[in-house]
């Protein structure tokens, strides 16, 4: 792997921190800013044997670990909830989206090698989201010194490899059941169709993606006279500021519910009313003399 002359100390820098258990330099957003553009190549080639798609057991369980979603699914509307039957349901949901590739919780899962002269190596792991129209969204997971301690990062935030199903216990899902972790989506964002409020939460740093000009997507569900819709939400959608909803069911029914830009939708920040043009402010940014119009 070659990577640019300028980055090759950053790299050398690197592996030093890694084998000697320390803070990893500043300097290496330069370096995975590389691999994310201009050595994307080597960090997501066509063709890789060894790649692995992850699922995101928070971001699952948060979704449909749920006895309500069980019960709805299974039709189990007069029989008890059992642990037995919850475990059941969980490893079918879980294996689902790893056979699916469900883009909305199993990211992919990459890393490169950096090698110095003295043949010492160190890992860097990323995860690649897929955000639909929004195209590979790479996020940054750290250095390691080897495959398997990146992989043991990654099941250590509950992120389960599709090769690592079989170890997954029952304990486990039970305790994400019961508790799931809440996400914490302090940013709501709202806009209206079908006589309806339709509502996006995120996190933070996914609001900050969309400030910054990133195409971002997200799905929620709803459920519209009495019938089960995913909602598709593109932020950034083919210009900074604009947003497309498509909503779909399971029975292919689809259409674009919304189709415009930030500056017309109701925002929320920690319960508090905001605008696009507030949000542009209060991150640092220029707000562009046509915020307002849609193309």
């Amino acid at each position: 792997m070659n990577i640019p002359k300028r980055l090759v100390t950053v790299s050398d820098q690197v592996i030093e921190q890694v084998k000697n258990r320390l803070a990893l330099p500043p300097t290496i957003s330069e370096l995975t800013a590389w691999f994310e553009t201009e050595g994307w190549d080597t960090l997501v080639p066509t063709f890789d044997d060894d790649e692995h798609i992850a699922v995101d057991l928070n971001h699952l369980a948060s979704l449909a670990f749920w006895d309500s979603e069980l019960i709805d699914a299974e039709n189990l509307d007069d029989d008890p909830v059992t642990d037995e039957i919850r475990v059941k349901y969980a490893r079918e949901v879980i294996a689902n989206a790893l056979d699916q590739y469900d883009d909305d919780v199993c990211p992919s899962v990459h890393s490169v090698e950096l090698r110095n002269r003295l043949g010492e190596t160190a890992i860097l792991g990323w995860l690649v989201e897929a955000h639909g129209q929004g195209g590979a969204v790479p996020v940054f997971q750290g250095a390691f010194r080897d495959k398997r301690h990146f992989h043991e990062d990654l099941r250590a935030t509950n992120f389960l490899l599709d090769s690592h199903q079989h170890t997954l216990t029952d304990e486990v899902i039970l305790q994400l059941w019961r508790h799931p972790p809440p996400p914490i989506r302090s940013i709501l964002i709202q806009v209206e169709w079908g006589y309806e409020v339709h509502e996006c939460p995120m996190a933070p740093k996914t609001w900050k993606r969309i400030i910054q000009g990133k195409p971002v997507r997200r799905v929620q569900k709803y459920k519209y006279e009495g019938r089960n819709y995913k909602a598709e939400w593109l932020f950034n959608a083919g210009k900074v500021g604009n947003l497309i909803v498509n909503y779909s069911d399971r029975e292919d029914n689809e259409g674009v519910g919304f189709q415009g830009v930030l500056s017309e939708v109701l925002i929320q920040d920690n319960g508090k009313i905001s605008s696009w043009t507030d949000e542009l402010i209060k991150h640092g940014l220029k707000v562009p003399r046509n915020a307002g119009e849609h193309k």
